[in-house]
């Protein structure tokens, strides 16, 4: 009798393991066990069976008063039946895409979370896809009920984790109405220049990596002598005229270029609202990197464009002067891009950048936003380059060379190094950058950036909760409407704008 100690051994499972999990039995004879172990009695019942029909009580599975021979034929093969059953019950198994239950659990993260969240208890959008497989699993539901992840210890952890955030969210207030200081991470790819943050486009992290492998590493060498990644710790507050208008935290995005505003509405959007910081969204059928939390609300729910990257636009000092065309060298390290801005200019339009000493913006018109510098990261060491001119540039002629002088074999195939080629999707002397669409390869990039980051300057945190950005759009006229002040602080600002 072994075999039924190590079964009732077995039933040594947790609760979630006892509730009504219907499993189709197709076998004949097997049907009244299936029901008995499955119908949700639990371990209790289950290990009843077992002692009844060791005890003699052979017509709990059908058999019925037969001699000693056909009981033990009959204790065999439904004790077969009963050890392939309990490893339904008791056997972990992650869903894959094609099984029954992954269009379930799917369906779940990109619609019934957003539909119904009261069927997902203590689960959010963010969550996972095992913890929305533990959910269904423990659920009953119909497609799921084999399905029990097996990772389930950890599940359970960051499902209670979730739960527990989740009733912290709705404990707390909502936030007033009106523009809200929010302090978040900035980036920017840059060469060695050092430049103010002011009348200068940045960042989200996924945004600067979209732009960095879009424009900057499809050209050999890097274009504009691109080597790092800057990062910058901004708090942003916009002033209550904008609110006023648009009742959204962010403006629309705005080009800068050599110290200039570049887009035609730039002054109409400063003399209105005061020097307002702007966003904008950047497309995923580009390049596939996506932020932590939901970035826009241009997206149906689940989406992922609803993760799409961001740049961001920062007014500063005298913002329709800039370099002019002619006069501006890309590759120059020390360009002075306030030469061309006049006094007058600059003291009646100062940007948003507010004066030294403020910690925090107060959503003047001259006051939307502050930084402090949390580091820079090199692209070469992120990469994996040792020496970037000898990457590119020295090493197909030190190939030949040594093919000259047969230290290479005379088949070998020289190449040009190239970090990334967008024709065949990687690049050559390193695969950093392969796949540009996928968003797997993607998320590793950024990841690899947030811990280069960390280890580098661990006195930052290595993420910062991004806030989303929600601009509408510019109405029709809305530049001419009269300004509604209401809420905000007075200042002189208005009365002495350009």
């Amino acid at each position: 009798m072994a075999e039924v100690s190590n079964l009732l051994q077995s039933f040594d499972l947790e609760a979630d393991d006892c509730v009504s999990h219907p499993v189709e039995v197709s076998q004949p004879g097997r049907g009244v066990l299936a029901r008995t172990l499955l119908s949700g009695l639990g371990k209790a019942l289950a290990a009843t069976a077992v002692l009844g029909f060791v005890g003699g009580s052979l017509e709990l599975m059908g058999v019925g008063g037969r001699g000693a021979h056909h009981r033990e034929a009959a204790f065999e093969s439904h004790l077969r039946d009963f050890t392939e059953l309990t490893s339904i019950m008791t056997k972990c198994r992650d869903s894959k895409e094609g099984d029954s239950c992954y269009f379930s659990v799917h369906w779940a993260m990109t619609e019934g979370i957003f539909g119904h969240p009261e069927w997902y208890q203590g689960l959010t959008p963010a969550s996972s896809f095992g913890e929305f497989q533990y959910s269904l699993y423990k659920s009953g539901a119909k497609n799921c009920t084999s399905f029990k992840p097996c990772d389930i210890e950890a599940i359970k952890q960051k499902a209670a984790a979730g739960a527990t955030a989740a009733a912290k969210v709705v404990a707390e207030p909502p936030p007033p109405p009106g523009p809200r200081a929010q302090t978040f991470y900035m980036y920017r790819a840059q060469s060695q220049a050092s430049y103010p943050l002011e009348n200068i486009n940045t960042a989200d992290l996924a945004g600067s990596f979209w732009y960095l492998h879009n424009e900057v590493v499809v050209a050999t060498p890097r274009k504009y002598k691109i080597d790092r990644v800057k990062r910058f710790k901004v708090t942003v507050k916009n002033t209550w005229e904008f609110w006023n208008a648009h009742k959204r935290q962010f403006s629309a995005f705005v080009a800068y270029d050599a110290g200039g505003c570049t887009t035609p509405v730039c002054k109409d959007i400063y003399h209105q609202y005061g020097f307002v910081v702007g966003c904008q969204v950047q497309p995923l059928s580009v390049a596939k990197y996506m932020g932590r939390e939901q970035t826009n609300w241009q997206c149906r729910a689940g989406e992922d464009t609803c993760k799409a990257p961001i740049w961001y636009s920062l007014p500063g000092a005298c913002p329709a002067k800039g370099i002019p065309n002619g006069a501006i060298n890309p590759n120059s390290v020390d360009l002075d891009v306030d030469q061309y801005k006049s006094p007058e200019c600059t003291k009646r339009m100062p940007g948003g950048l507010c004066k030294a000493g403020v910690t925090e913006p107060t959503g003047a018109p001259d006051c939307t936003y502050t930084y402090e510098d949390a580091g820079e990261i090199f692209l070469d060491e992120l990469v994996g380059i040792q020496d970037y001119n000898q990457f590119w540039n020295t090493s197909y002629t030190q190939c030949m060379k040594d093919k000259a002088a047969h230290v290479l074999p005379a088949d070998h195939l020289c190449l040009h190094n190239k970090e990334y080629d967008p024709i065949t999707d990687t690049g050559v002397g390193t695969s950093f950058w392969a796949g540009k669409l996928d968003a797997d390869k993607c998320t590793d990039r950024l990841d690899k950036a947030r811990r280069l980051f960390k280890k580098n300057f661990p006195q930052f945190p290595e993420h910062l909760e991004e806030p989303a950005c929600e601009f509408d759009m510019y109405y029709d006229g809305e530049f001419t409407w009269s300004i509604n002040h209401t809420g905000s602080t007075k200042s002189d600002w208005w009365e002495q704008r350009m």
